[in-house]
């Protein structure tokens, strides 16, 4: 006898008529959440929700690089080289450093071998000699696992975002694509900026389509096997989840409208939205959680940035604490192992559906609106972005959402920094085009205690 044959199936209907009885509430409705990006989840699901379409895995892969953020920014080329030759001496697998200005890059290289490391160094314009210095390094595949795993990234929207205008003029910053082998789309800056999941997932696919047309344009395309996208983590667990494995599909999507099988590799970062320098120590819970949905959700490669980060300058123990703590997501806790944790399961199958069609919609919205270009030039997605970053703070401000140590169980005598180590956002001047710039919900808070 199979031991399920004993019990009869319990259907939706059901479930709900039990739960409107235990809680005594009139309405299945009163215990929906309408998450930032207008999506309703419902308080449980069942096989029945899965009903109307086939359930496939998101991704293949089980494993994940532990890849070190080394910064740049007020460090040496020797600071730099050493930074990241203990990062991987201490069990990091791979690096991911920035570049915004000319440096000795061979120095900052030195002793270390590139292809056979997971390296993810992204460019500016002014620091495009390391494109040059190592060409053979970053065309090339690790010649033991046949895998690309050096990507030297130079983003030129990217770059349009950060900066607010072209290096040179947008046809000339393009032709930097025709030096790589593989396309690079940097999509950090909509998270960091304050961009909900959906417009997250849309924006990056409508940054993805500028580079396809481009390439398909001047007859390209196919010769451009590999696609690096780089996205941070938040800390709404599930939606991180389901954001990553939805991201992997629309980009598969769009890749078979172009009738190309390129190789998807996804790198996250944990967030610096959420992030404060009060009560420092909360920033360690809060990137484990996100690194945790970055595993779960699939990404290839994560970085966990230092708990202290950009607020002070890094040490060798916030280095080690940020590896340290994909390190024994992978090796104690194993997290590594399973194929893919989140197939079939009723609830992130649902949500990762619905993040599918809403960010599948405003995608084609952009696209009618003449692409994410025009609409960069126009403000119209900066304008969207602080709108949805408008709208979450007032949620912090109000307490209808949560920053532990900032706006709930803040401690007495917090430490009042004035200025952050590290600058993240250039200088503001008065551009045409407003920059993308990094952004924290804790600044108001920090600035209201600074004020007192």
């Amino acid at each position: 006898m199979k031991l399920f044959e004993e019990f009869s199936p319990t259907s939706a209907q059901q479930w709900e008529e039990k739960i409107l009885k235990d809680l005594k509430i009139h309405s299945i409705s009163e215990l929906i959440w309408h998450t930032p990006e207008h999506i309703d989840i419902r308080p449980f699901y069942n096989n029945e929700h899965l009903s109307h379409w086939s359930v496939q895995p998101a991704f293949f892969q089980n494993d994940y690089e532990i890849v070190q953020y080394v910064p740049a920014y007020q460090h040496s080329s020797e600071e730099i080289n050493e930074n990241i030759i203990k990062s991987l001496n201490g069990g990091a697998s791979g690096i991911y450093l920035e570049f915004y200005k000319q440096y000795n890059f061979a120095e900052c290289f030195n002793n270390i071998s590139l292809p056979h490391i997971y390296s993810n160094i992204h460019l500016s314009f002014d620091a495009l000699d390391a494109l040059y210095t190592f060409k053979g390094t970053y065309l090339s595949n690790n010649e033991y696992t046949q895998k690309k795993q050096c990507y030297f990234n130079i983003d030129p929207i990217f770059l349009f975002e950060k900066f607010g205008e072209w290096h040179h003029n947008i046809e000339a910053d393009f032709e930097i694509l025709t030096e790589l082998n593989h396309i690079p789309v940097n999509a950090v800056l909509y998270k960091e900026s304050g961009a909900n999941a959906v417009q997250e997932l849309a924006y990056t696919l409508a940054h993805l389509n500028e580079y396809l047309l481009y390439l398909e344009k001047i007859k390209k395309i196919s010769e451009y096997q590999y696609i690096h996208i780089h996205v941070s983590v938040g800390n709404s667990f599930f939606t991180e989840i389901a954001k990553l494995r939805a991201l992997r599909i629309l980009v598969n999507h769009l890749l078979n409208e172009y009738h190309q099988s390129s190789s998807v590799h996804i790198h996250a970062q944990t967030t610096l939205v959420n992030k404060s320098y009060f009560d420092i120590y909360n920033n360690l819970i809060r990137t484990t959680t996100e690194s945790m949905s970055a595993i779960l959700g699939g990404a290839n490669s994560i970085s966990s940035m230092p708990f202290d980060f950009p607020f002070k300058k890094i040490s060798d123990f916030t280095l080690r604490m940020a590896r340290n703590q994909l390190i024994i997501m992978k090796f104690e806790s194993f997290l590594n192992r399973p194929s893919e944790t989140a197939l079939g399961s009723f609830y992130i199958e649902n949500y990762t559906r619905q993040l599918v069609d809403a960010a599948y919609q405003k995608f084609l919205s952009i696209e009618k609106e003449g692409g994410l270009l025009q609409l960069l030039e126009k403000n119209s997605i900066q304008d969207e972005i602080q709108q949805s970053f408008e709208s979450q703070m007032k949620q912090y401000i109000e307490n209808k959402e949560v920053l532990i140590g900032v706006n709930k169980y803040l401690k007495d005598n917090q430490e009042i920094q004035n200025e952050l180590y590290y600058k993240m956002n250039v200088a503001s001047s008065h551009k045409d085009v407003k920059p993308l710039h990094y952004r924290r919900f804790a600044e108001y808070f920090e600035h209201q205690k600074q004020i007192v």
